[in-house]
């Protein structure tokens, strides 16, 4: 067997090495930022907040903030220079409005600018088992928004098991792109929802996973199948993978 020889680098060869390395490394955490959206919901953040936030969005580059319907204008301002998506959430929490209601947040959110829309699924619908309801209620937000991208949010710490299971078939049959776990102030990242969601869709949706708090959790969700991470700490999470990108 022939023996393997030392090689010797010149310091210019390992510099150039150390930089394509470091260029790869930066290159596959700006595409993990496009995974990673700003939550701006809670009712306390006014314009300050979001003027400050959607700065640093545009900044790290991160995939999207998302918004109440009452600030979609202002971001449309603050990002109209930016990659970074402007997803408004509607019927946020619980979905209680009526569809007339979500139908016509939805065609003024979308004239405001906002780029994709995520709609708060009626659990209290889903509750009562009226899956007609339910079925109608995504079909015509999905006319509503003609074409831009829908998203249903379920309220999966307020649903069994079985529930989840239900709304997934009807939301892949009515053709809808993504499905939210949970958006309510009082959740939790969960891992449960997670997978369920994943293992329901059949490829025929994205599953988002909400409330990531670190970059832990956050790759758990991407391992489980989440496509989008959702998260209150997104700016600090994407600072936190550039940094760790910039290093050897």
């Amino acid at each position: 067997m022939q023996k393997c020889e030392n090689v010797n680098i010149s310091n210019e060869e390992l510099a150039q090495f150390n930089a394509f390395k470091l260029q790869q490394k930066m290159l596959q955490a700006k595409q993990t930022l496009k995974k990673c959206e700003l939550d701006l919901l809670l009712p306390s953040q006014n314009k300050a907040v979001i003027k400050n936030a959607c700065g640093e969005a545009e900044r790290l580059n991160i995939g999207a903030v998302c918004v109440l319907p009452v600030y979609v204008s202002l971001c449309r301002q603050l990002l109209s220079q930016s990659q970074v998506k402007i997803i408004v959430c509607i019927s946020c929490f619980g979905g209680s409005d009526t569809t007339k209601i979500k139908q016509k947040a939805v065609k003024q959110a979308i004239k405001d600018g906002a780029t994709e829309v995520e709609v708060c699924a009626p659990v209290a619908q889903i509750k009562d088992g009226a899956w007609g309801y339910f079925r109608r209620e995504c079909k015509k937000i999905k006319r509503a928004a003609k074409k831009k991208t829908v998203r249903i949010i379920l309220e999966c710490e307020l649903l069994t098991p079985a529930e989840i299971k239900r709304c997934a078939a009807v939301l892949g049959d009515c053709g809808i792109s993504c499905v939210r776990a949970s958006v309510g102030i009082s959740a939790a990242f969960n891992q449960e929802h997670v997978k369920l969601l994943q293992s329901e869709s059949n490829e025929k949706f994205l599953v988002k996973a909400s409330h990531v708090i670190d970059e832990a959790q956050m790759l758990s969700a991407i391992s489980l199948g989440a496509s989008l991470i959702s998260s209150e700490n997104c700016l600090q999470i994407a600072a936190n993978i550039i940094a760790d990108a910039s290093k050897l």
